[in-house]
């Protein structure tokens, strides 16, 4: 079910590929056209997000390869490697967005109101935006996967970068021209701060850090269900790809079996695995509470 849902979540990113693609060519294109560069900056950002949902397909492709030789715990990091580059590309691409859109504002000579039509497109791009939004977020919750959760809010910011563009060209109908000019420079803005964010979030997870209190609450009450364990040490958690890889020590009866706390540990196991969808490698480490009595030596 997990890697039907992952199967899924790679559909949708490249389904947004395609959309933002032609989202893209229709903004550029009729941007230049009806020389507005809100509309023609949406566009560029529109291909930016096209890349972006390029990169998290190839990264969710590579995150289902199968461990081996060289990477013995799997491909799942290449999730948020090619979400980092996805960030990356969206950081810079804002940066230049931002330049565009400020010479504009600051040396426009030309003074005209945009055509509706520009107004229609960017309406359009909205809507795309937002429903690609949705069926992201709604995949990325399903199955973890943590670069389909960045797209999604890329979606949301295209969603808003194309607001920002409908706002500018409508002013322009009402002899603010130089608006138009201005909402390209805040688009540019806009895609520079969501994707430092996605930069952030992205080198986060490279660098194992895990920051979910209630799913550690969750991981706890379900290990401590199992009879025979008293408490629970050394609780690790890390993201790798769409999974959680967990490793705990769990404190047991030092007077019992090893087969028994070896029984123990794969019940631990096995009620997390169905507790929790998204759970990868489990570690479990039985450690006495007591050490086995023994008859003193003489």
């Amino acid at each position: 079910m997990m890697l039907t849902q992952i199967a899924k979540g790679g559909q949708i990113a490249i389904a947004s590929f395609i959309a933002n693609t032609l989202v893209g060519v229709f903004e550029l294109g009729f941007g230049l056209y009806f020389g507005s560069l809100a509309l023609s900056a949406d566009g560029v950002h529109s291909f930016v997000d096209a890349i972006v949902s390029l990169t998290v397909w190839l990264g969710i492709r590579y995150s289902q390869r199968r461990a081996d030789g060289k990477f013995h715990y799997g491909y799942y990091k290449f999730d948020a490697i090619f979400s980092l580059f996805a960030a990356i590309i969206m950081v810079a691409s804002g940066v230049i967005i931002s330049y565009i859109g400020l010479t504009g504002y600051l040396t426009s000579s030309s003074h005209h109101a945009i055509s509706v039509y520009a107004s229609v497109i960017a309406g359009i791009s909205i809507g795309i935006a937002v429903f690609l939004a949705v069926g992201k977020n709604q995949y990325a919750k399903k199955s973890g996967l943590v670069s389909l959760k960045t797209d999604a809010y890329n979606s949301i910011k295209d969603a808003a970068a194309s607001i920002i563009a409908l706002v500018g060209i409508a002013a322009t109908w009402f002899g603010f021209y130089g608006l138009d000019s201005l909402a390209g420079l805040v688009i540019g803005g806009f895609v520079v701060v969501a994707g430092y964010f996605s930069v952030h979030s992205s080198t986060l997870i490279l660098a194992d850090a895990y920051n979910n209190p209630e799913m550690l609450e969750t991981i706890k009450r379900i290990a401590t269900s199992v009879p025979g364990i008293q408490s629970i040490d050394d609780l690790r958690v890390r993201r790798s790809g769409p999974y959680l890889a967990v490793e705990m020590h769990i404190r047991v009866d030092g007077n019992i079996t090893v087969f028994e706390a070896d029984r123990i540990s794969k019940e631990v196991t096995l009620r997390m695995r169905e507790g929790i969808l998204s759970l990868g490698r489990v570690t479990v480490k039985p450690e006495p509470v007591q050490t086995a009595s023994h008859p003193a030596r003489q």
